[in-house]
C-alpha cells in the first residue's frame, strides 16, 4: 500500500511538473492608473502627459461612474506590470458600446503608437475586431514610460478594463464566441418553428413573435457586440447607433404582438394604449438615427420601464381571463424585463458593473423564448380546438352529437347510388318518439331534451362500423345501415331499437319510457333519391300513429317499380296542396 500511495504522488508531481504556466489576468486594480478630465475634447497626448505630470491627475476607480458626455474626453495613465521576458498581451475595455478609445504605447524609438477603437471606428479597421475594443501589444521588460489611454462617450459610464495575456484573451473570445453563437442558433430555431406554426397553427401571432424574436435576438448582439463584430463591420455609424435603435424598435414591437394576442379579449383603451407605446417607441428609434445620441442618452432607458409595466399589466390582465395561455407569456416577458434592467440601473448609475449588468439581457432574452412558446403552444391547441368544435357543428346535431340533416342526405344519397350497381345493398330505419309531447307537457323541455338524447344512444346501439345515425331536419332519427342487410336483419334491429326505449334510464324522469314508432325499408332499396325515401318512410310513421292498437314498426314493400313510385309522388303533391 506505501509503495503504491508513493507512486501515485510521483506520478501526480509529475503531471504538474507537465502542465503550462498558468494564464496571466491583470484586472482593473492590477494596474495603477490615474485619470484626468479634458472637458474640451482637444488636448494632446503631450498635453495630457503634462497635465499628469503637474499632478492634476486622480487615482481611477473602477467603480466610479465617469463625468463623461458634452465632448469631455478621459485620459488614463496606466502603469502595466512588470513582465521579466517579452509578453504577448491584449487590452480590452470591457463596454462594447464605448464611442471612442486610443491607447498610446510606447514604441520603444522614444515615438508613440497610437491605436484606435469604439464606435466612431468601423469594427473591421480595429487593431483587433472583437466585441469590445482590444488593442494587442506586446509587454516588454523593464517599460519605464506608461500607456496612456483617451475615453470619449456620449454619457457617463463606468471604464473598467483587462489585461490579458494572449492566451487567456484566446480562450475567452472562443468561450464568448460559442455562447453567442450557440444563442444564435437557438434564435434560428426559433424563427424555423414559428414559421411552421403559422401555417400549422393558421395563426398570425407567430409572425408577431417571429419579428418579436428576431429584434431581441439583434437587440442582444448588438449589445454585445458580436453585430458589430460579424454583421456591419464595416458601419460605424450603424454599430453606434444599433444598440440603442434597435432595443427602442423591439420594445415597440413587444407592445404589438402583445396587443395581437390580447385582441381577442383586449378592450379599445387596452389596444390604444398598446399602440401609443409601440408608436413612441418607433418614433425614439427615428430619433436615434436622425439626432445625435447625446440628446437621446437617457430617453429610452426612461420609456422603457412605464413601457414594461404597461405591457405586463395588460399580460396580468390577460391571464385572469385565460390563465394558460397568459400566465406563460407573462412569465416571459417577466424575466426579460428583469433581465433589461440591470444594464439600465447600470447606465443610470444606480448599481455597480456586475456579471447581470453584463449579461443581464441575454440571459433574459434566452430564458423569454421557451416560456412564450409554451404559451402560444397552448394558445395554438385552443384555436385549433376550437376550430375543430366549430367544424364538427356543421356536421354533428348540437343536442345527441349525431350527424346532422347535411350527413343523413349524403351518406343516403351514396346508399341509394350503389343500390342501384347491387340491390342487395342496405337498409334505412326511420325512429320516431311518439310520446314525447306528453314529456313536454308533464316535464318540460329538459326532460324532452333528455328524452331525445336517450333516443339516440338507442338508436345509435343498432349501429355496426360503417353504419350512419343522423338526426332529420324534422327531429326523427334515422339509421342508415351498410352493406348486404336482409328484412330479418332489419326487423331485428327495429325490434331492439324499440325494447330499448321501454327500459328505465337515469337520464328520464321516474317510471317515463319512450314510445318508439319505427318504419324501415330494406334491399332492394327504391329507385329514388333521399328525400323521396324520408318521406315515405315518414308517411308510414304517420300511418302508424294514427293507428294506437297496431304495431310499432312496419317494414316497407319497396315501390320499385315505375307506377307505383309516381303514385307516391302524386300523393306527396296533392298532401302538400291540401297543406
Amino acid at each position: 500500500m506505501r509503495r503504491l500511495l508513493l507512486a501515485l504522488l510521483a506520478l501526480a508531481a509529475g503531471w504538474a511538473a507537465a502542465q503550462p504556466e498558468p494564464s496571466l489576468v491583470w484586472r482593473e486594480r492590477d494596474i495603477a492608473a490615474q485619470y484626468w478630465a479634458d472637458t474640451s475634447g482637444e488636448a494632446s497626448l503631450e498635453a495630457a502627459r503634462a497635465a499628469f505630470d503637474a499632478n492634476q491627475g486622480q487615482p481611477a476607480d473602477p467603480d466610479q461612474l465617469m463625468p463623461l458626455g458634452g465632448g469631455t474626453a478621459l485620459w488614463y495613465r496606466l502603469q502595466l506590470p512588470a513582465v521579466s521576458a517579452p509578453a504577448r498581451a491584449v487590452f480590452t475595455v470591457t463596454f462594447p458600446g464605448t464611442d471612442s478609445v486610443e491607447l498610446f504605447r510606447p514604441d520603444g524609438a522614444g515615438g508613440w503608437r497610437a491605436q484606435r477603437a469604439g464606435d466612431s471606428v468601423p469594427v473591421a479597421q480595429w487593431p483587433m475586431p472583437y466585441l469590445h475594443p482590444a488593442f494587442p501589444f506586446t509587454l516588454q521588460p523593464r517599460e519605464t514610460q506608461s500607456t496612456y489611454m483617451r475615453v470619449q462617450h456620449t454619457h457617463p459610464i463606468r471604464v473598467n478594463w483587462v489585461l490579458w495575456d494572449v492566451n487567456s484573451f484566446n480562450a475567452e473570445a472562443r468561450a464568448w464566441h460559442l455562447g453567442l453563437g450557440i444563442y444564435v442558433g437557438f434564435m434560428l430555431l426559433v424563427l424555423l418553428l414559428s414559421a411552421v406554426n403559422t401555417f400549422s397553427w393558421r395563426d398570425p401571432i407567430h409572425v408577431y413573435y417571429a419579428v418579436h424574436v428576431i429584434l431581441v435576438g439583434l437587440s442582444m448582439l448588438s449589445l454585445t457586440g458580436l453585430a458589430g463584430e460579424y454583421l456591419w463591420p464595416n458601419s460605424a455609424w450603424w454599430n453606434d447607433k444599433a444598440p440603442v435603435v434597435i432595443p427602442a424598435a423591439s420594445v415597440g414591437w413587444a407592445g404589438l404582438f402583445v396587443r395581437e394576442l390580447v385582441a381577442e379579449r383586449g378592450g379599445r383603451l387596452v389596444s390604444w394604449a398598446l399602440l401609443a407605446q409601440a408608436a413612441l417607441f418607433f418614433v425614439l428609434a427615428v430619433g436615434v438615427m436622425v439626432v445625435p445620441r447625446d440628446h437621446f442618452s437617457r430617453a429610452p432607458s426612461l420609456y422603457l420601464v412605464p413601457a414594461m409595466v404597461l405591457m405586463l399589466g395588460v399580460l396580468a390582465w390577460y391571464s385572469v381571463r385565460r390563465a394558460k395561455v397568459g400566465l406563460w407569456v407573462l412569465g416571459g416577458m417577466l424575466v426579460l424585463a428583469i433581465g433589461s434592467l440591470w444594464p439600465l440601473l447600470r447606465n443610470l448609475g444606480l448599481i455597480d458593473a456586475s456579471f447581470f449588468t453584463e449579461n443581464g439581457p441575454q440571459l433574459g432574452g434566452a430564458l423569454e423564448i421557451p416560456l412564450v412558446l409554451i404559451g402560444l403552444y397552448f394558445r395554438g391547441r385552443e384555436r385549433r380546438d376550437s376550430r375543430v368544435r366549430l367544424e364538427a357543428l356543421s356536421h354533428t346535431d348540437p343536442l345527441t352529437g349525431l350527424g346532422n340533416h347535411r350527413v343523413l342526405m349524403a351518406r343516403l344519397s351514396l346508399l341509394l347510388r350503389r343500390a342501384r350497381r347491387d340491390p342487395s345493398l342496405g337498409g334505412v330505419i326511420r325512429v320516431h318518439v311518439a310520446n314525447l309531447d306528453a314529456i313536454r307537457d308533464e316535464y318540460g323541455r329538459e326532460a324532452v331534451e333528455a328524452a331525445t338524447v336517450r333516443a339516440a344512444e338507442c338508436v345509435a346501439r343498432g349501429a355496426i362500423e360503417g353504419d350512419t345515425v343522423a338526426r332529420e331536419e324534422r327531429g326523427d332519427l334515422v339509421l342508415v345501415l351498410e352493406g348486404q342487410v336482409t328484412r330479418a336483419q332489419v326487423a331485428e334491429t327495429g325490434r331492439n331499437i324499440i325494447a330499448r326505449g321501454l327500459k328505465f334510464s337515469r337520464r328520464l324522469p321516474r317510471g317515463v319510457t319512450l314510445a318508439f314508432r319505427v318504419a324501415a325499408v330494406c334491399a332492394p332499396l327504391p329507385d329514388a333519391d333521399a328525400t323521396v325515401v324520408l318521406e315515405m318512410l315518414d308517411r308510414e310513421i304517420q300511418e302508424i300513429c294514427a293507428d294506437p292498437q297496431g304495431k310499432a314498426m312496419r317494414i316497407l314493400a319497396p315501390p320499385n317499380d315505375t307506377e307505383s313510385l309516381e303514385e307516391f309522388r302524386a300523393a306527396k303533391v296533392a298532401g302538400t296542396r291540401r297543406a
